[in-house]
C-alpha cells in the first residue's frame, strides 16, 4: 500500500515538471519566434543574442552580383538579414561600372537599396541627321521635347521638333519637320511647360506677329490668323503651368488669356488691376488656377501679414488658399535657428511666432502634394494646405530648382550647395526621413542643368564639363559623356538612354544621338 502512493506521488511529480516544461517550451517557442520576428538572432557559438535588420537589394538591371563586406552572397534581386551597424555593399556586373556604398542596417528595419548600374562604355547611336547647323534651340521644362532651328547650306531655315519618350509603336516621324521660314523672316518662341505649344512670334521688316502653334505637328502658316489682343506686344507674357493659360503682365494689369477660345476672344480676362507702388507677387498651378500673395500689414506692424488668393484663369471665384500669415520683420529671429541645427517641426503662424521670418520672395503652389513652397529673404518653408501647418526647410534663402517626379522631394540651391527637403516618405523605408539632407560632392559653382531622374533616386547635372549622374545623396558619382558638343541633352523616362542634340562639324551636320546607359 506504502509502495503504490509512492508511485502514485512520483507519477505525480513527473506529470507536473512535464506540464510546467511544456508551458516553457511553449512561451519560449513564442519568445523565440517573437524575437526571432523582431531581428533578433541567437549565437550559440559566441553565447549572445544579436540585434538585426534586413538588407534589401533590386538593382537596375538585374541581374548582378552582390558583395556584402567582401563576402559573395549571390546574385540580385536578394534580401539578407544582417547585423546592426554599417556594412560594405557593392554590386558588380559584366560590362559595367561597380556601385559601392556603405550602408547602415538598423534593428528591427528593412534597408531598400535600388542600384543604378551604368555600362563601362557609353557609345553614341545616331538615331537622326540633317546637314546645316542649329541657330536657335531649346526644351521644353518637362524634358519631353527638343525644338530647335536649322539653317542649311543654302541657307534655308527650317524649324523641327523632336518627341524625347516617344512610344515604339508611334509610326510618326520623329522629328517633325514644323515651318520653314520665308526671307528675313525671324522667330522665337515661348513653350509651354509640357513642350506641346507655343506662343510663335514672328517678325518680319520690323512687323511682329504672334501665334499659337502646335509644336507636335507641321504648322500650317496660311491658316493661323495673329492673336489680335493688342496686350500681347504690350505686356509681358508666359504659360500657366496647366498648358491652356497665357498670363499677360503690364504696368497697370495682370490678365489671362484662354488659348483655346483663340481666335474667337477680343480680350483676355481681367486678374490682377495694379495699384501704384505695390510689388506683385503671382503663380499658377497645373490645374490652371492663378494665384496672388496680398500684402495686409502697415509700416506699425511688427510682422509681414500675408493672404493667397486664389482665382480661375477667368477672373471669377476668387478664393483664399491662406487666409493670413504672419511672418517677422525682425530677421535677427533666424540666428536662433540657424544655431540650433536642422530639423524643425511644424507650426502655425500668428503675431508672435517667430519660427516664420523674412519677406517672401517667391511660392509654387503643387496641388498633387496639395503644399506651397514659400521663399522668403533669409529662409525656406513648407505649407500643408490641408493641415495648415508650416514648417522651416532651409534657414538661409535658397532658389527652388525642382519636385522630384514622384512628388515627395523637392531640390533647391542655397547660397552655395544642393539640398533635398523630403515633404512625403515610404513607410517601410526607414532610410527616408521627413527633412532636409544636403546632396554631397556637388556645388553651384560647379553644377549647373541639374534634373531629376524618373525614378526620383537619381540626379543628373554638368559638373566638370560633364554631364554626370548620382544618387540623390551625391553618392556614386559617375561621369556620362563631354559635354562640348552637345547642345541639348536629356534622360529618357526609361532611364536606357541618354538623347543629346548635338552639332557635328566633320560633317557640317545637326545629329540627334542616343547613349545607351544601362
Amino acid at each position: 500500500m506504502e509502495e503504490t502512493k509512492k508511485i502514485k506521488k512520483e507519477i505525480n511529480i513527473i506529470s507536473l515538471l512535464i506540464s510546467i516544461f511544456s508551458v516553457l517550451f511553449v512561451v519560449g517557442g513564442a519568445l523565440v519566434i517573437f524575437y526571432f520576428s523582431r531581428g533578433y538572432r541567437i549565437s550559440i557559438s559566441e553565447k549572445n543574442i544579436r540585434k538585426t535588420g534586413v538588407l534589401t537589394v533590386q538593382t537596375e538591371p538585374s541581374p548582378a552580383d552582390l558583395y556584402i563586406n567582401g563576402d559573395d552572397i549571390g546574385r540580385t534581386p536578394r534580401s539578407r538579414t544582417l547585423d546592426v551597424g554599417i556594412n560594405s555593399i557593392s554590386i558588380q556586373k559584366d560590362g559595367y561600372r561597380d556601385w559601392n556604398k556603405q550602408v547602415e542596417i538598423v534593428e528591427e528595419k528593412s534597408t531598400l537599396l535600388f542600384p543604378l548600374l551604368i555600362l563601362d562604355e557609353i557609345t553614341p547611336l545616331s538615331v537622326w541627321e540633317e546637314k546645316g547647323e542649329v541657330e536657335k534651340a531649346w526644351i521644353s521644362d518637362n524634358e519631353a521635347y527638343f525644338i530647335f532651328l536649322i539653317k542649311s547650306e543654302i541657307g534655308d531655315r527650317t524649324l523641327w521638333t523632336y518627341r524625347i519618350n516617344s512610344p515604339v509603336w508611334n509610326l510618326n516621324p520623329n522629328p517633325v519637320k514644323l515651318l520653314t521660314l520665308v526671307g528675313e523672316q525671324e522667330i522665337d518662341l515661348e513653350i509651354s511647360h509640357n513642350g506641346q505649344k507655343a506662343i510663335m512670334t514672328l517678325t518680319e521688316e520690323k512687323i511682329k506677329n504672334h501665334y499659337i502653334v502646335d509644336l507636335t505637328a507641321p504648322i500650317l502658316l496660311d491658316n493661323l490668323e495673329p492673336i489680335g489682343i493688342p496686350d500681347i506686344t504690350e505686356s509681358a507674357y508666359s504659360w500657366s503651368r496647366d498648358n491652356r493659360h497665357i498670363i499677360l503682365e503690364s504696368d497697370i494689369e495682370i490678365s489671362a488669356i484662354d488659348t483655346t477660345l483663340l481666335p474667337d476672344v477680343e480680350e483676355p480676362s481681367l486678374l490682377i488691376t495694379k495699384q501704384p507702388d505695390t510689388d506683385y507677387i503671382w503663380n499658377t498651378d497645373e490645374e490652371g488656377f492663378f494665384y496672388i500673395l496680398e500684402r495686409l500689414d502697415t509700416e506699425e506692424d511688427s510682422t509681414y501679414i500675408y493672404a493667397l488668393k486664389q482665382i480661375l484663369p477667368n477672373g471669377q471665384s476668387p478664393n483664399y488658399t491662406i487666409d493670413k500669415a504672419y511672418f517677422q520683420k525682425e530677421t535677427n529671429y533666424i540666428d536662433f535657428y540657424r544655431e540650433n541645427g536642422d530639423s524643425y517641426p511644424e507650426f502655425t503662424t500668428s503675431p508672435q511666432a517667430t519660427q516664420a521670418i523674412g519677406k517672401i520672395t517667391y511660392f509654387e503652389v503643387n496641388q498633387r502634394l496639395n503644399g506651397i513652397y514659400i521663399q522668403t529673404e533669409t529662409s525656406v518653408y513648407w505649407y500643408d494646405i490641408t493641415r495648415e501647418k508650416y514648417r522651416m526647410i532651409c534657414t538661409h534663402p535658397a532658389e527652388l530648382i525642382s519636385f522630384s517626379p514622384d512628388s515627395r522631394k523637392v531640390l533647391f540651391v542655397n547660397d552655395n550647395n544642393y539640398y533635398i527637403f523630403t515633404l512625403k516618405k515610404e513607410d517601410a523605408d526607414h532610410t527616408q526621413e521627413i527633412g532636409t539632407k544636403k546632396v554631397k560632392n556637388i556645388t553651384k559653382a560647379d553644377t549647373n542643368q541639374i534634373s531629376w531622374l524618373s525614378n526620383s533616386t537619381y540626379l543628373y547635372y554638368v559638373k566638370d564639363n560633364k554631364l554626370q549622374i548620382s544618387e540623390k545623396d551625391g553618392e556614386n558619382q559617375t561621369e556620362l559623356l563631354d559635354i562640348d558638343p552637345i547642345l541639348l541633352h536629356t534622360i529618357r523616362q526609361n532611364r536606357e538612354y541618354i538623347v543629346t542634340l548635338e552639332n557635328n562639324p566633320k560633317e557640317a551636320s545637326i545629329v540627334i544621338n542616343q547613349y545607351r546607359l544601362k
